[in-house]
Parts: structure tokens; sequence; C-alpha cells
């Protein structure tokens, strides 16, 4: 079955998300280069995992893929 197409608000409202979570990864990366402890490091490691599954979703929903 498939789904209707995106409104134009739910594009944007996507798009946007979609740049504060590169953002995010970006920011992500730069602190776990600077980071010397392996706890820290973990933790980053996971949030680093969650926001691009995270930016997967929103990409794949944006392409029309969305697996919801």
């Amino acid at each position: 079955m498939d789904k209707p197409p995106l409104s134009e608000a739910e594009i944007t409202r996507l798009k946007r998300r979609e740049d504060e979570i590169i953002v995010r990864l970006d920011r992500l990366k730069s602190t776990m280069s600077e980071t010397k402890a392996l706890d820290t490091l973990a933790f980053k490691a996971k949030l680093f995992k969650e926001a691009q599954d995270e930016l997967r979703r929103v990409q794949d929903k944006l392409a029309g893929v969305s697996g919801d």
C-alpha cells in the first residue's frame, strides 16, 4: 500500500531535522577526536550511532522509503 506524498510542511520539517542531525553528528565527530576517556568515548559513540540511525530514518522518509 503506497503512502500519500509528504506535504510541503512535512518536507520542510524533515529537511530542517536532517540539517540539525548533521550538525549534531559533526559536533560529535569533533568532540570524539578530542576525548581521551574511554567511557566518555563509548558514550559519544553510542550517541553518534543513534544520530546516524535517526538521520537514516529521516532521509528514508524524505525519499519515500519509510520503514514504519
